[in-house]
Parts: C-alpha cells; structure tokens; sequence
C-alpha cells in the first residue's frame, strides 16, 4: 500500500504540480487548499506526511506548521514545508521536520519525501524499535562529530556551531570516525559530502550507518553549491538533513544549529521508543518476581535448543524443579515470604546455571533448567549442586516475618535427550523430554522429597 500524502497549498497549480510530481512515484496524494481542511483532513486520514505549501494566508504557512506541529494529534506525522530561503530558518523554528525550496527539483522533492517516510516507517517498525540503542544523553551533554573536508573547515564549524549550542564537538578524520562507532559515544555525525575524494562523505555516512554502534546516530551531510547533485543521494543514503559546506554567510549557522537540535531530538525520541520495546518484550518473556524467563518464551526456546542439539548430534539435559511442602510456605508465614523463597532460589539457579543454559519459572512453585551439551553425569552433577546449595541456605524472611529464617528444599527430575531421539521433530523431541523430567520429579516427590531423579536410572541422590 503507497504511502498516503496530504499537500496543503493554497494556490490551486500548485497543489495540482505537487500532486503530479508525487502521484508519478505512486504514492497516495490528497490536496487541500485551506487550513481548516488540513486539520480535518489529518484528523480523518491519518496520513503519512503533511507537505504544507506557500499559499496558505489564513494563518500563515508558518502559524499553521507551529499549530499543526504543537497539536498531540499529529505528533507522529512530519511535515515538509515547501517555502523560499529567507523563511527557512522561521520555517525550522514553527516545528518543521524539512524545509525545501519551493521551485526544488523533482529529484531532491522525491529524495526528501523518501526519507521522511522512511523514517517515520522505522519509528513504527518493531524491529526498528528493539535494535540497541545508543547510550542516551539525559544527563550528558551530546556529542557530534565533525567530518569536514580540510581541518580548517572542521575547526570553523566547531567554532560557528558552538557559539550557538551547548553540546561537545569533535573533530575527526575517517579513521577516527569510523572508530567511534566502537565507543557508541557519538550521537551525530556531520560529514562533507567529499572529504579527501569525490562522494568519500556518503561512502563514510553509508558505512557508519551498517555498523551497530553507530547505526543508530544521527547524520547530516554537507555539501557545497557545485555538488548539490549529492544531496538526493544522502538522502537515500540515510542522512537526515543536507547543509551547506560553508556555514560562514549570514543566517546558515542558525538554520545548521536547528538542523542539529531537530536531527538530536528525532535520536531521542528514537532511543526512548527502543528502550520502551525492550522493556515491553522483557516483560513478555521473563517472570516479574524472579527475573527468570517464563512459559511462553520457554517452551519455544526448549524446542529450539532440541533442534540445534539434533543438527549437532550433541545431548542436552533437562531438569524439572519443584519446591517441597510450598504451600505451607504461604499458609504460615504468608505470601510475602513464599516470594522471597521463590527469588532465592531463582538467584541459586541463576548462579548454577549460567548464560548458556535456559532456566525458567513455569508457574507457581515450578522451574525448569535446559542444559544444552550435558550429558546424564554432567546433568545430575549440576541438579545435586542445586539441591544442596537450597537445602544449605536459609532464607530470611521479610515483612512481619522479619528476621525468621527458614529453609526451603527442591525436588528435581533429570532426563536427557541423546541420540536415539534426533529422529523426532523438535517440538515433539522437547515435548518428550519435559514429559520424562516431570515423571522422574514425582518419583522424586513419592520418595521423600529433596531428591534428585534420573528419568532413566531412577536414581536417587
């Protein structure tokens, strides 16, 4: 599905050339030519970019961009202002995401709008979303690269920009930026389309921006009046916003210092969104009181490790955990402390089991242990390790109970897929396997309790 545009432009042959220019490239274009339209239009549609043009008199384009910018309804919408050079930096100020000439090239016009697109796609996108994130600037002042051309040039720009804005700048060469993406420390780059040879800027923005620490940055791209055939390129390149080489002319540092704040702002609202996600997906997979994974993201990931132990006719255990009597647990010294006994041992089966194993709370008094690579001997050593690491350490209680100790015992049942099984589909292979674990866990139970079982030995400890 294309892309729906809604272009604002009081002057009817130009919203008729906008939309011309725009429907060729196939994207979905509505035209207004009033701002009592527009909002309601934005309202009913939703679209995915608002492009506002110059004929708009009742507010003006600019008092129109700041309301339509400042209104929580469409705080998720760019929009793309088409005015001349002199309004650009009021332009920027109302809450513009881009500014363009209004006579630009259908080129630079389809470059822009890609991008802002692209952009508000990977806002929504989950994947987007939960890649890692940069270390946010909260508390710490931003800190932008600068690759420029010649180090004249950079020292100019770090002199210009910093009279205007308070962030930490950094000259840099390409080695030294392309170093930096190791450090994850940089939150935007602002590079010269030609640095030592012809396009070496966009070769750099399009290496930095395949790198996972540096992917996520900002960009901008400087170009000088002879090479404004690049700038649609960055564009789809990925650089957020194009300024001129030379920012010494009266009113182009200003336009690059907001150009900064926009691009800086679009990355923090980019990190918080990732961060947001991360916390969304650990919520769906762990447990909230013991921090361990849960059922739902257990059961798929046994599954797995019994394919990649199938594909690599390697064994993997499973251990099926039970606390004894935990019931009287709850009924005698109450709720508070049956969860204080359940993080104590989810920290006990933490500390035995390690990164490479899988360790779960399945529900109420019940974990399960995946140890991939472990045979029958192994297994057991580590499910006695438990035991008696639980049985060994008392746990405080809290709340009224404070002080009270007590002690609590794990019943564990062993079983471990070996070769006989690489025949079975995983899900059918790990469905067995957790079957015979949890029948060697009663007859854990039916023995006494604080046992360990092998399913096939019968083993007790």
């Amino acid at each position: 599905m294309s892309a729906r545009i809604l272009v604002a432009d009081g002057v009817a042959t130009s919203r008729i050339r906008l939309k011309v220019r725009l429907t060729s490239a196939c994207y979905d274009v509505t035209t207004t030519g009033t701002a009592e339209d527009l909002l309601r239009m934005a309202r009913e549609t939703r679209p995915a970019l608002v492009i506002l043009g110059r004929g708009l008199d009742d507010p003006h384009p600019i008092q129109l961009c700041h309301r339509f910018s400042q209104d929580p309804d469409f705080a998720n919408i760019p929009v793309l202002m088409m005015t001349d050079p002199a309004s650009r930096v009021d332009a920027l100020r109302a809450g513009a995401t881009a500014v363009l000439d209004a006579n630009v090239s259908e080129l630079m016009l389809l470059a822009r709008v890609r991008g802002l697109l692209r952009d508000a796609d990977r806002a929504e996108d989950p994947g987007f979303a939960m890649a890692e994130a940069q270390a946010s600037f909260e508390s710490a002042r931003p800190l932008i690269a600068l690759i420029a051309d010649n180090p004249a040039r950079a020292i100019a720009w770090r002199r210009l920009l910093a009279q205007n804005l308070s962030y930490r700048f950094q000259t840099m060469d390409t080695e030294e930026a392309l170093g930096s993406a190791a450090d994850r420390g940089v939150d935007l780059y602002l590079i010269a389309a030609d640095i030592q040879n012809h396009g070496d800027g966009l070769r750099l923005l399009s290496e930095l921006r395949s790198r996972p620490g540096s992917k996520n940055a900002g960009f901008i791209i400087a170009t000088s009046s002879e090479r404004q055939d690049m700038e649609s390129i960055a564009l789809d390149l990925g650089a957020g916003e194009i300024l001129p080489l030379d920012l010494n002319p009266p009113g182009r540092v200003e336009v690059a210092a907001l150009a900064l704040q926009a691009q800086l702002a679009r990355k923090k609202r980019a990190d918080s969104r990732r961060a947001e996600a991360r916390r969304n997906m650990m919520l769906a997979m762990t447990d909230p009181l013991t921090g361990l994974y849960n059922r739902r993201f257990a059961l798929p990931r046994l599954a797995e490790i019994a394919e990649a132990a199938a594909g690599a006719r390697s064994s993997f255990a499973l251990l099926a955990l039970d606390l004894d009597r935990f019931k009287a647990v709850n009924d005698n010294h109450g709720h508070a402390a049956g969860d204080a006994v359940l993080r104590h041992v989810a920290q006990c089966l933490t500390h035995h089991v390690g990164p490479d194993g899988l360790t779960a709370r399945m529900g109420g008094e019940e974990f399960l242990i995946a140890l991939p690579h472990h045979d029958q001997a192994q297994a057991f050593r580590c499910a006695e390790a438990i035991r008696q690491h639980i049985a060994a350490s008392p746990v405080t209680l809290p709340g009224a109970n404070g002080g009270m100790t007590i002690t609590a015992t794990l019943s564990i049942g062993v079983a471990v897929a070996e070769g006989a099984a690489w025949h079975l589909p995983p899900e059918d292979l790990a469905d067995i396997i957790q079957e015979r674990a949890d029948r060697a866990l009663l007859t854990a139970k039916s023995m006494g309790r604080n046992k360990v079982m092998l399913a096939q030995a019968e083993r007790a400890a």
